[in-house]
């Protein structure tokens, strides 16, 4: 996990939002299409507000990292190691 969090960190801010790479399987997080439909409800309402991201964990496991993106920062809030966000 910390070695993909190390390799994620190098990755240049537009390419990690608009990366279609198999193995990073980054995108932002559509809450409707999720078992969250009320996203973030651990946040206070100004970081809500705030588009989710996910990614995987490494490239060929199933787990997701799930957070936001914050002044180019990268915010951990979930660790999906089953990936049951989505059904």
């Amino acid at each position: 996990m910390l070695l993909r969090l190390k390799d994620v960190s190098s990755i240049k801010y537009d390419d990690f939002i608009n990366s279609f790479s198999p193995a990073l399987r980054t995108h932002e997080i559509k809450w409707s299409d999720t078992t969250e439909p009320a996203g973030f409800t651990c946040l206070n309402s100004t970081l809500r507000e705030q588009p989710a991201f996910q990614f995987a964990i490494s490239s060929n496991e199933y787990g997701r990292v799930h957070g936001f993106l914050l002044d180019r920062i990268f915010y951990v809030v979930w660790l999906d190691p089953h990936h049951r966000l989505y059904f």
